[in-house]
């Protein structure tokens, strides 16, 4: 990691990334493995194009997508298959292929679906720093906020970010930052996509050949290059939630 003092300039090369003991090896929301057994695909629901490979050799207690995720078996029986047919025929399709990409659990308490990065160990939201979307839903509302988080061996004590997407520039006013540690440190901050100006920003996030965001601190600072995979999470998830969102 290059970390910069405002006044001198110092180089430090930083190694080894560490491992979350929090959530297991294999994930059941990971990027599908591949298979020697000729796949079947068969649709999950009416009105959706996404379809699920008959032939995974852990079906059904876990599904291996069309869209490359796999989906718990145990997830879809429990609620969002109730859910996704609770929708009308014409949002199913974006609304599914939003929300198997995140992380998701039905809040038996608020009567809510969350929703959040992905949790498994070797994929891009672990052991990294990113750029992601949390949130909820209902039937008729889905509300979500970008949730941006550095990662990294030491300290940057961020207080607001810059983020590059091609040839627009956007400066945050001073953010407040969540702080915590294990064996590296993380920091994260939010910003709601109910107002116009950040829902622009995640836009911009998702549609551009390429973004950086800078985490600024009072004596360093750290960038974060955003990965295809990141963009596409996001943009599926915005489809979902404008669908969701929109009037029938």
């Amino acid at each position: 990691m290059k970390r910069i003092f405002a006044i001198v300039i110092t180089f430090i090369l930083a190694g080894c990334s560490a491992t979350n003991p929090t959530y297991s090896s294999r994930s059941t929301d990971n990027i599908a493995q591949t298979s020697s057994v000729t796949p079947k695909w068969e649709p999950l629901v009416e009105g959706a194009e996404l379809k699920t490979d008959v032939n995974y050799k852990y079906y059904p207690s876990e599904m291996k997508l069309s869209n490359d995720m796999l989906l718990r078996g145990d997830t879809w029986n429990g609620f969002l298959k109730e859910y996704v047919e609770s929708l009308p025929l014409g949002k199913r399709n974006d609304v599914l292929n939003g929300v198997t990409r995140f992380y998701k659990e039905y809040d038996k308490v608020d009567k809510i679906i969350k929703f959040e990065p992905l949790r498994y160990i070797s994929g891009p939201y672990s052991s990294n720093s990113y750029v992601s979307l949390k949130g909820s839903f209902t039937k008729s509302k889905a509300s979500a906020l970008l949730k941006i988080r550095y990662y990294g061996s030491d300290w940057i004590f961020a207080n607001r970010i810059t983020i590059v997407a091609d040839d627009f520039t956007w400066k945050s006013p001073a953010l407040k930052f969540y702080r915590d540690h294990y064996t590296k440190v993380w920091e994260y901050t939010y910003l709601d996509l109910d107002k116009a100006e950040y829902r622009m920003l995640v836009d911009k996030i998702s549609s551009s050949k390429e973004v950086i965001i800078r985490f600024h601190g009072k004596q360093y600072y750290d960038d974060l290059q955003v990965t295809e995979r990141m963009k596409q999470d996001i943009s599926a998830m915005l489809k979902a939630i404008d669908a969701i969102n929109k009037k029938a």
